[in-house]
């Protein structure tokens, strides 16, 4: 597993450009609430707890309700940190130390949607 200053300098071999000293709390806030190792597939409640890991460096002590109600481009920049670790094969290990309890919600209050329904059904003229 990789500590936080590991995080930060994957970060920095992928391009990312945010500050240092943020990025170091970023990648504390994030080792902190789960272990970072190689890349797997994050189900929608753990991507939502690795995105709040992140989101609370910003406004502490938000929740996963708070973070729904954020429109998308706000929190565009934090999977933005997690897309940047995928590319360099690194991720959250989805054994998040704070489960279920205190981030509890139904898989219905997924922070992203699901592109399965199309957005025009056709209709008849």
């Amino acid at each position: 597993m990789l500590d936080s200053t590991d995080v930060v300098y994957a970060w920095q071999r992928s391009g990312n450009l945010t500050p240092l000293d943020r990025l170091g709390l970023y990648a504390q806030a994030l080792t902190a609430d789960c272990p970072i190792g190689d890349y797997r597939t994050l189900d929608d409640a753990q991507e939502d707890k690795a995105i709040l890991a992140l989101f609370c460096v910003d406004r502490p002590g938000a929740t996963i309700a708070s973070l729904h109600q954020m429109p998308p481009l706000a929190l565009s920049g934090y999977h933005q940190l997690l897309h940047d670790l995928a590319r360099e094969g690194l991720g959250p290990g989805g054994g998040f130390r704070a489960e279920a309890h205190r981030f509890d919600h139904s898989p219905d209050t997924a922070l992203h949607q699901r592109g399965d329904t199309p957005a025009f059904r056709g209709g008849g003229l």
